[in-house]
């Protein structure tokens, strides 16, 4: 488990949950963008719960190992999501194109 500490204040969370809520974090500053996010967590009692953060350029996280007695957090469709966040905000390459416009009927080449 890891503990984030974000503003003035922290969160319980599993391991896989924290790195992804770090990495969207990155991607969201290199994009001067923001979210909110609601993220799994651990409440103070021990159960699992849900958490509410609003992610942005100048959000500062600090994720570290925490000993915890319970399970493992794991939250896999919401780290599955966030990878996918991530990635869209990654920048954009050029593909390959296999096939050319020459089988294409009245192509305008001046117009690509």
């Amino acid at each position: 488990m890891k503990r984030i500490h974000y503003a003035s204040g922290s969160l319980l969370t599993g391991d896989d949950i924290a790195d992804v809520l770090v990495r969207f974090g990155a991607a969201l500053a290199h994009n001067n963008s923001a979210a909110e996010v609601r993220a799994p967590a651990v409440t103070e009692g021990g159960a699992a719960g849900e958490v509410l953060l609003l992610l942005g350029p100048a959000s500062q996280m600090l994720a570290e190992d925490e000993p915890f007695d319970g399970q493992e957090l794991r939250d896999e469709p919401f780290v599955a999501e966030f990878e996918q966040r991530i990635a869209a905000l990654a920048p954009q390459r050029a593909t390959y194109v296999e096939n050319g416009t020459e089988d294409i009927a009245d192509v305008d080449i001046d117009l690509l």
